[in-house]
């Protein structure tokens, strides 16, 4: 007989189960811990940027058995299930990380929680496929006797809206309107450039969200063209950055490039970036008040830290996002001032990752090979860089009006 091993938490009753393939752990969340580990070290699908993800999915698991459910895990039963999925589709307010006006609270704060907003749709989708797969290889490796889930499923997978797109219209718009902005203090204009600069490169450089707060200023690099013999500026996306550390160097346009310098002269860095400079790529107009000098002395004085250059990083995906938002509704409300309701809505919906839409439908529809806009965005599968948007119906309205010409309706010729 196996010998038994005592695996529950200080959440739910004393229980004996039977040695199991995790090791020795003392609890559900050394469990979940050990799991992770070993999704990271998988060779294509353990990308630090998935295993993060799933380690907030958790932390989420966590704080609602602590906090609501009271029960854990491993000692769950379909009707447990049930009860958190319905809690995430509407999220109690007190359930919301508490916010100040400049920053959310951390973890060990008053009134932190691991849910800065209701979780929309796909978040509760991808929540449930991870906590699926844990599930199932918690079964797989004997932790439980069974998956809780096994009749609720792992969820649907997300599917890209190939309408999440900014028109370029709009995307010029507010530009325009940080433009005419006042910008009294010097900090008004430091946010004012650095805000520029990343919606330009976002717009331009068809990043993802987390490559784009995970960079440092020393990715964008020269690159010399023996062929033509002109020296390019690109930006490497490093493995370690990428979505399924799939690493890749892209072409940066001129106005991506003028606009880092106008960033980087700002916050008193050199106009172009040094080679290997570690510099966080995302950067507040505040400092570090724990900024010291090179021999390690205090840098007490803001001032003196801005000589310094002492900026505080701004590394997360909700800095980056709280950044574009506020960029966007300024925009929203001139929009409402002149009676444009639905493009104000449209963009009130938008977010980060719209601009990564953007660049690839207009990089589409101008013209670019779809196998050079795939590896340039770093999908796997050109079937990916399809969905953000219509080529392929655009191929087929091609190829049909090749052949047989004014067959298909055309707008212009529909007789209202």
């Amino acid at each position: 007989m196996n010998e038994l091993v005592r695996a529950g938490t200080s959440l739910s009753p004393t229980s004996i189960r039977p040695a199991h393939g995790l090791g020795d752990v003392k609890d559900d969340w050394e469990a979940a811990e050990v799991w992770l580990q070993a999704i990271a070290s998988r060779p294509k699908k353990g990308s630090p940027e998935t295993v993060a993800t799933y380690r907030f999915h958790i932390a989420k698991l966590r704080w609602y058995c602590e906090n609501v459910g009271h029960k854990t895990p491993s000692d769950w039963v379909m009707p447990d299930v049930t009860a958190f999925f319905d809690f995430l589709s509407a999220l109690p307010a007190w359930a919301v990380c508490a916010h100040d006006g400049v920053r959310h609270a951390k973890v060990g704060e008053a009134g932190y929680t691991p849910f800065r907003r209701q979780p929309a749709a796909s978040s509760r989708s991808d929540l449930q496929r991870c906590i699926h797969a844990m599930f199932r290889a918690w079964r797989e490796v004997g932790y439980v006797a069974m998956n809780p889930m096994g009749f609720h499923g792992a969820g649907t997978q997300r599917k890209v809206n190939p309408r999440r797109a900014i028109p370029l219209d709009m995307y010029d718009l507010v530009l325009e309107t940080m433009e005419v902005e006042e910008k009294r203090t010097f900090e008004q204009r430091q946010r004012y450039v650095r805000d520029r600069f990343i919606l330009i490169a976002l717009r331009e450089l068809g990043l993802r969200t987390t490559e784009f707060v995970k960079s440092a200023m020393g990715a964008f690099q020269q690159l010399s063209d023996p062929k033509s013999r002109h020296t390019y500026w690109i930006m490497h996306v490093a493995a370690e950055t990428a979505k399924g550390q799939i690493e890749r160097k892209i072409p940066v346009t001129k106005d991506a490039l003028i606009a880092l310098m106008s960033y980087r002269k700002a916050f008193g860095l050199t106009a172009l970036p040094l080679l290997g400079e570690t510099t966080p790529l995302l950067l507040s107009p505040r400092t570090r008040s724990n900024a010291t000098t090179v021999n390690g002395l205090a840098i007490k004085s803001m001032k003196a830290r801005r000589g310094y250059v002492a900026w505080r990083p701004l590394t997360s995906r909700h800095s980056l996002y709280a950044i574009v938002k506020e960029r966007l509704a300024k925009t929203a409300d001139f929009l409402e001032s002149v009676g444009e309701l639905e493009r104000r809505d449209h963009l009130l919906e938008a977010s980060t990752h719209w601009f990564r839409h953007t660049f690839a439908k207009a990089a589409l529809m101008s013209g670019q090979d779809l196998r050079t806009v795939a590896g340039w965005l770093g999908h796997r599968d050109i079937a990916t860089t399809l969905i953000y948007t219509e080529q392929q119906a655009l191929d087929l309205i091609r190829a049909v009006e090749s052949v047989s010409p004014n067959t298909l309706a055309r707008e212009d010729q529909i007789n209202r």
